[in-house]
């Protein structure tokens, strides 16, 4: 089921798949630290800084296929792919292919730049930059929050999947299929980014709150869509409405996700549970 939390809310996932019981406590921690630090930055700014370093603190972890986490491609070098989207204006904003650093800051980079949408990752980074790809499960890292002023933001950060050909692009940076925020919705995809591409699943729901579906049933219709066409093991999603409605839902063995709201409380599943 969906809960209504207290403003400000943040919700972040470490990735849908077949996660093994030994991995919790290490992806747990890391989720637990990115909702506590993420929602510090409720206190000095809005929901775009709070999404952001929630992202940045999975990144940095090295337990995720995100940031320092990454995974290498066939070359055996890293190209990550991250996205970022306020609702409230529909400003997008998305980096492909990018060797080094924090694919989500450069997200927000290329976003406060307002010039473009989606940037090409810079490809005369050395080769010698190696991550040390040791995350505990190959999959993309996101969050979404709703500040007290109603904004809602969503973003995705991504190494992308083990030995994929180099200059290959999931859908994380792509608006509408890893994320998509608008004024009533903000979603943060996880799962085989060439399935995802091909449906938009992050706009799916959108259109779905729009037409008047509750947050979790409009999870649950894209998911089931996707299973229906592709079988399972290959989508996760969480969403958070303009109420502070909150969900997730996913067709793989379980998904890394956790909550954090005006209450103080803290919640963290990879598992069953009820976000």
């Amino acid at each position: 089921m969906f809960v209504k939390y207290k403003l400000p809310v943040l919700v972040v996932h470490g990735g849908a798949g077949s996660w093994r019981i030994s991995d919790q406590d290490k992806a747990k921690n890391v989720i637990k630290e990115a909702l506590e630090r993420g929602y510090e930055e409720f206190k000095k700014g809005s929901a775009l800084e709070a999404v952001v370093e929630a992202i940045y603190t999975m990144e940095e972890s090295g337990v995720f296929d995100a940031g320092k986490g990454s995974v290498k491609n066939a070359a055996g070098y890293i190209e990550m792919d991250a996205g970022i989207m306020i609702g409230n204006t529909l400003q997008a904003a998305g980096v492909m292919g990018l060797r080094e650093g924090s694919a989500i800051k450069k997200a927000l980079e290329i976003l406060r730049q307002g010039r473009h949408v989606l940037m090409i990752g810079n490809n005369d980074f050395s080769k010698n930059f190696i991550s040390s790809s040791n995350s505990i499960f190959g999959d993309t890292v996101g969050a979404v929050g709703l500040d007290l002023q109603g904004n809602l933001v969503a973003g995705t950060s991504t190494g992308g999947i083990k030995d994929k050909l180099p200059g290959r692009v999931g859908d994380s940076p792509i608006p509408g299929a890893g994320y998509y925020a608008t004024p009533n919705v903000a979603v943060s995809s996880t799962g085989i980014g060439e399935i995802i591409l091909r449906i938009l699943p992050a706009k799916e729901v959108d259109i779905l709150v729009s037409m008047g579906f509750n947050i979790e049933d409009a999870l649950r219709s894209v998911v089931n869509k996707i299973t229906k066409l592709f079988g399972k093991d290959n989508i996760g999603m969480i969403g958070l409405d303009k109420y502070g409605n909150a969900a997730a839902y996913y067709n793989t063995k379980g998904m890394a996700r956790g909550v954090i709201s005006g209450d103080g409380e803290i919640k963290v599943y990879v598992f069953e549970g009820e976000i």
